[in-house]
């Protein structure tokens, strides 16, 4: 049995979900993260699934998504990368709260995503050092060649010129997961990717993968592609990062 609650930490709007009966227990926590134009919703079958294992789990939505929702898919687009960047910004705050109150345990941590919630879990690889696993499925973490193919925002009707947005999305982009391998060796990371993703190219995680293996920090790796899946999380990738998150954390 698992219970599910609509929360408000700080301003953030998230789904709680944990195991019946365990609300004030310490339990080892999952931030999890959706995809862009989705939802905390949308993906809650993540935090149903992962709670009946045993984790307390997190699903926030972010900005100008969901219970914050923004109308205009043209403004989502425009915003893409501030999106991405006020997730990592919002995740220190989110485990600062649960672990504050005591419901997290800070030895067991993990985070994962869906698409842009992928790439928000390889930001937070890089950042916080207190991820103990993660799991991106269908995301990257090179957000400096992505930012010139996939949601080009700069330039948007003419107004942002690329030299400014790259000054304004600076933070993020020291992030990138390029040259960065050896400090994720240690850490469980768990990648799903669809061969044929028509939105977040396969490529992107085949190079991840490569760089981890040049590097000797493969170690901890569970990689797994499916042949035929489009930018979709499938039934077997749900399978597959549960019983990762369920041995790993």
């Amino acid at each position: 049995m698992v219970e599910m609650y609509e929360e408000n930490i700080d301003g953030i709007q998230v789904i709680h979900a944990v195991p019946a009966g365990q609300y004030q227990q310490q339990l080892p926590t999952i931030f999890f993260y959706h995809g862009f134009l989705s939802s905390k919703e949308i993906y809650s079958y993540f935090g149903y699934t992962l709670a009946k294992t045993g984790f307390r789990v997190i699903l926030p939505d972010a900005l100008m998504h969901g219970a914050r929702a923004e109308h205009s898919e043209e403004r989502c687009l425009a915003n893409f990368w501030h999106i991405l960047q006020n997730n990592i910004d919002e995740l220190a705050l989110l485990k600062e709260a649960f672990v504050g109150r005591g419901l997290a345990d800070p030895q067991r941590l993990g985070v994962g995503g869906v698409s842009m919630g992928g790439m928000t879990t390889m930001a937070a690889l890089i950042k916080f050092p207190w991820i103990k696993a993660a799991a991106n499925l269908m995301g990257s973490g090179y957000f400096a060649r992505l930012s010139h193919h996939l949601f080009p925002a700069y330039n948007a009707g003419g107004i942002v010129q690329r030299d400014i947005f790259e000054r304004e999305i600076a933070p993020l982009l020291r992030l990138d997961f390029s040259g960065k391998a050896a400090l994720i060796a240690d850490i469980p990371l768990f990648v799903w990717h669809g061969e044929e993703d028509d939105v977040v190219p396969f490529g992107e995680s085949q190079r991840l993968r490569q760089e981890l293996a040049e590097s000797g920090a493969d170690t901890h790796l569970t990689f797994i592609s499916e042949a035929g899946a489009k930018h979709k999380v499938s039934v077997h990738a749900l399978a597959e990062a549960t019983a990762f998150f369920a041995e790993k954390l």
